[in-house]
């Protein structure tokens, strides 16, 4: 039985019995715990000591990294690894001051320490450095708020932690810091500071290279990635900049309103990419740099998305649908180039940090969409997959979200920016192309062998029980509209070649169902 069946049946043994059960399936977002040891991580000369139990390192640091950002490890990243004997008898902070004495044996030279406060050691309420165990100057302890925050909240409140101590972080680390402002200042071109990506955020480092790439393309200087590309030192020169660009909305404005700076978000899309260029050359100064740039790219980048749209692929768009499970920035970004400028037909657009509007889906909400109205392709994670496996849906997947096993290392898969429009057209457009090819009218040996060995029946004399019609009706409109009509004739001679190994002679509802289950595989 499949589990969303017996939490069904679970739910309903419940309402009989009096009782509420408020189910939520399929967790997709994290606690703030991670989206603080995701940022600070980043920084390798940034020592991070998680205070938890041992599956609070090897989870997120020895699993998860593998199959977002391929990561092996954090060697910058240790964990007190507590028990069921110091959470009852000795304290949590024993251990504590063991592994921060044991950090200095790992390490060479000066090393700043955060120790990271986890779901565990915030319900236990471990008292921490209360105890005495913040005789290092170098060490700091962080409350990640794991119990009440989320894993985007968590990633901003780590960011402006950086920030607001980067003086101690400096001093901790050996830093001269006037030193370093001194060397930024007599940088002459205009200074960029792009805030995120964190690990854990899906398709980062292909589209931080591509804003990179935008950036210099209208001459500018992009100064510091802050936290994915940055060390101790970039702090003390994150706001010797002219602009911010925050790669994100789900977090990371509230650094650059700290710093003061003006920001803009990274953009999807080629009308939003090309004010965006415009806007970014306001601020710094280089209007005209900017408007020589976009029409070099109308001739280059966008070239390739030109020649695609002026061939037959640009009729697919308009008769296809599709469907998006993803943070906020890219559920809206994606509705934007897909909707409004590929002009596909949305079925959902939902928003995992939503609460409420719009965009607001719970994992449910988006399963019986799924069902009800089925994309042509749906951007999502894991779950999205599942779900189309689940009711064997034709609907095609692309890898748009955490989470799930996806490598995005390789720079070359932007979704932002004008690459990213390119990259979005040509996967589409390959996945037609595979949607095509399932219904090629291809002979199998082992179908060839099945008509040599079944009893014939002429094909006059079967006949299509009226349920049998509206079932296939039904199934058809799950298949995109481009190629319902060829699915239309490979559903109608299958079923009556299964009815003739059958040996009978009428179409049956349950005929319907099983060779479309083939066609889904």
């Amino acid at each position: 039985m499949p589990l969303s069946q017996e939490v069904e049946n679970l739910a309903q043994t419940a309402l009989r019995a009096g009782l509420t059960l408020n189910v939520k399936r399929d967790v997709d977002t994290s606690n703030a715990f991670w989206g603080a040891l995701f940022t600070f991580g980043c920084l390798p000369d940034l020592q991070v000591v998680i205070n938890g139990p041992v599956g609070c390192y090897t989870l997120p640091i020895t699993s998860i990294l593998n199959y977002t950002d391929t990561l092996p490890n954090l060697p910058n990243v240790i964990s007190t690894d507590f028990t069921e004997r110091e959470v009852t008898l000795d304290g949590t902070n024993p251990i504590l001051r063991t592994t921060l004495s044991g950090r200095s044996k790992l390490n060479q030279g000066r090393r700043a320490t955060i120790v990271l406060t986890t779901q565990e050691s915030e319900l236990i309420s471990t008292d921490g450095f209360e105890s005495g165990a913040n005789t290092d100057n170098a060490v700091a302890q962080f409350d990640s708020r794991a119990l009440q925050d989320d894993e985007w909240q968590g990633r901003d409140a780590a960011l402006l932690y950086l920030y607001e101590h980067r003086d101690w972080l400096l001093a901790s680390s050996g830093h001269d810091a006037e030193d370093l402002r001194a060397a930024a200042a007599r940088q002459t071109k205009p200074r960029v500071t792009i805030i995120g990506p964190t690990y854990g955020c899906f398709n980062g480092y292909s589209d931080v290279a591509e804003i990179e790439r935008l950036v210099r393309g209208i001459g500018a200087e992009v100064g510091c990635v802050l936290p994915l590309r940055a060390r101790i030192a970039d702090l003390a020169t994150v706001d010797t900049c002219d602009a911010c660009i925050v790669m994100y909305q789900e977090f990371g404005a509230s650094l650059a309103t700290r710093m003061q700076k003006p920001y803009l978000y990274a953009p999807f899309g080629i009308q939003d990419t090309t004010a965006f260029l415009r806007e970014l050359g306001r601020m710094l100064g280089l209007q005209a740099e900017a408007e020589a740039f976009i029409a070099r790219e109308k001739q280059t980048t966008l070239k390739a998305f030109w020649d695609l749209w002026r061939s037959p692929h640009q009729d697919f768009f308009g008769t296809s649908s599709f469907g998006v499970a993803a943070g906020e920035t890219y559920a809206q970004g994606l509705r934007r180039v897909l909707q409004d400028e590929f002009g596909m037909r949305p079925t959902v657009v939902a928003s995992r940090q939503s609460k409420s509007g719009p965009l607001a889906y719970s994992a449910s909400d988006i399963r019986q969409t799924l069902l009800d109205d089925p994309p042509m392709l749906m951007f999502g994670s894991i779950n999205e997959k599942i779900y189309i496996s689940e009711l064997e849906l034709l609907t095609g997947y692309i890898p748009a979200s955490f989470p799930g096993p996806v490598v995005r290392r390789a720079t070359g898969t932007p979704f932002m920016g004008y690459a990213g429009v390119v990259y979005l057209a040509q996967e589409i457009s390959n996945f037609l192309f595979e949607l095509l090819f399932r219904h090629l009218p291809v002979e199998s040996l082992e179908r060839k062998q099945a008509q040599e060995t079944t009893m014939a029946i002429p094909e006059a004399e079967i006949i299509w029980n009226p349920d049998a019609v509206e079932r296939m009706n039904v199934v058809l409109k799950k298949v995109p509209f481009f190629v319902r009509i060829s699915a239309s004739k490979k559903l109608r001679i299958e079923a009556e070649r299964e009815a003739v190994q059958r040996r009978i002679r009428e179409v049956t509802p349950d005929i319907i169902d099983d060779v479309a289950r083939r066609f889904a595989r």
